[in-house]
Formats: structure tokens, sequence, C-alpha cells
């Protein structure tokens, strides 16, 4: 798939092309039915499959403090959205001045003459150009005009409810990683790079990997049962997100206890699958007591995963 920076796009470029517009967050069942209905119809137009989306997210620029916590950032939704059969991935760089762009500015300049797009396919919702002025029907007269015919692409539904990247951030949110599993077609996985941490862990005999994640949407505090992906291994891994209650240290952290591995993991690639939350954030009354527990957690880990492993 071509990944290309929305103002490298030239007139003339692309034709017959079936084109996309959104945000793709998370890149769920809802985006998939979308996607692959563009791929198919971009098959019979004779040109490419063309995605939009937006980096960074609208409401980060617009309305910083309304824009949610991002399930995907870009890279990890350029791997999806290529894995679909999509041929350009437009990085459409959201500021003020392209936020400025009049309805008729964006759709006859950048659907029309920078994508030669022949049919554009968006949900029912769909908003664009300055101050959501946009709707379905000034698309389709702008179309009829450019060149190109507008489709709806109506909402996926999943057991008669509609699927959403909000309803997986409130499913992540909540510790509910069947739902999340269910709504994107694929466990949540965190992706992130290991930094150096405190060293509390391996002073305690439990050294962890301390992720920076690429991505904002995490599950709430707590400690939980996953899958770690790293150097070409799965391992099993004990995860604790939040603070260090007993130790009295703010902010979040997300530290990986992986099990039955011994190396050097800084600045090494690492993922996480969550499989089942273990159990609440807890302030211990001693590093004793909390050692005590770190034992209790691993051996439910890795009875929880064998379990698992045994099943598949």
């Amino acid at each position: 798939m071509l990944i290309i920076e929305d103002t490298d796009l030239k007139p003339g470029r692309f034709c017959s092309s079936a084109v996309t517009i959104g945000n793709f967050d998370g890149v769920h069942r809802g985006h998939r039915a979308l996607l692959e209905k563009l791929v198919e119809r971009a098959q019979k137009t004779g040109g490419p499959g063309i995605v939009i989306t937006f980096d960074p997210h609208p409401l980060r620029v617009l309305n910083p403090s309304r824009c949610p916590p991002m399930l995907t950032d870009f890279d990890y939704k350029a791997e999806l959205i290529g894995a679909l059969g999509v041929d350009v991935l437009v990085r459409a760089r959201f500021d003020r001045d392209f936020a400025a762009q009049t309805p008729e500015e964006f759709a006859a300049e950048v659907l029309g003459k920078k994508l030669g797009a022949a049919e554009v396919w968006v949900g029912p919702d769909f908003a664009f150009g300055n101050g959501r002025e946009g709707d379905l029907g000034l698309l389709s007269k702008i179309g009829k005009k450019a060149g190109f015919a507008v489709h709806s692409f109506e909402p996926f539904l999943l057991d008669g409810e509609r699927v959403s990247s909000t309803a997986v951030r409130e499913a992540v949110g909540r510790s509910d990683f069947e739902s999340a599993k269910r709504l994107l077609g694929r466990p949540y996985e965190i992706h992130g790079v290991v930094v150096k941490g405190r060293g509390r862990g391996k002073n305690l005999g439990f050294p962890t990997a301390n992720l920076l994640p690429r991505q904002e949407a995490v599950p709430g505090n707590g400690v939980y049962a996953a899958w770690a992906f790293t150097c070409g291994k799965r391992l099993m891994a004990a995860v604790n997100i939040g603070p260090n209650p007993t130790f009295g240290d703010g902010g979040v952290n997300i530290e990986a206890y992986l099990l039955d591995f011994e190396g050097d993991l800084y600045g090494q690639p690492l993922s996480l699958v969550f499989v089942s939350q273990l159990r609440g954030e807890v302030a211990f009354g001693s590093v004793e007591a909390l050692v005590s527990h770190i034992r209790a957690d691993v051996a439910r880990v890795r009875e929880t995963l064998s379990a698992l492993a045994e099943e598949n």
C-alpha cells in the first residue's frame, strides 16, 4: 500500500478512484466492512482504492478537551488498513489551515482533481469542510459537477447495535476484553517500546518491562493477565497499569513482568494482548505484602494463560 502525504497530491496522478474518508481509529469491524466495500468498488471502477485519514484527530486541533484517547496510532492504523487490500492511504495532516477549507474546495480540488475519484463512499453522518458545513447532500451535489458519484455506507450493526470506536474505547476502559475483541474482530493490543523504569520490580524479584505505548486508550488501573509479544516470542505476562500506590507514585505506568524470560529489552518493541483483569489497584501496607500478592498474581496468570493455550 502506498502511503502519501496530502501535501504531495498532484492533479492527474490518480484516476477512476474509489475513495473514502474518515478517522478509522481502531479499524474496527464497521471500518473493515466499509474498506472491504471500497476495495471491491475499486476493482469495478478500474482505479485504486484510496483512504483519506486524518492525523492528528481533528478534535485534537479544534477542541482538545473533547478529543478521545486513540485506539491506534497512525502506523498501526496504516498496517491494519493495508492488510485489507487498500491501494493508497492519504495522510491528511489536520491543522487550522486544513480545517479552514470550504466544502467545495475540499471536494472539488482534493477528491475530484487530485484523487481522480469516480466514487466516494462515506457514512451517513459524514460532515466536512470549514465548520463541518458540508454534508452528504452537498457532497453529492459537488460530485455531480466534479464527475464522481457519492454513496452512503450504512452503519455496521452487531446484534442490532452500531459498532463504533467509542464503543471499543468504552469496552477497553472497563477492561471488557471480550467485548472489545468482538467489536474489533481481533484482540485489543497495546504497542510500544520498552523504556527504563525505577528498577523496583527487579529489586523485588520481578523485573518488569516498562512500556511507553504508541496509542492512548488503555485499560483502567489494575493487574492483568496478558500475552506479550517481543523478540519473535509470545510470552505470558502479568501487567500492572497505574501508579504504584504502595510507594506513593503518581502518573500512569504500564509494567509487564514476562514469565520465564531473562534478557534486556530496553529500546525493543513490545506488544501486549490483554486477556483478563486479575484485580484492581491496591495499596499494600508493606513491601512484604506486595511481594506476596505479586507471587499470587503471577501464579494466576500462569494458570489462566496455560488453560487458554491448551484450549487453542
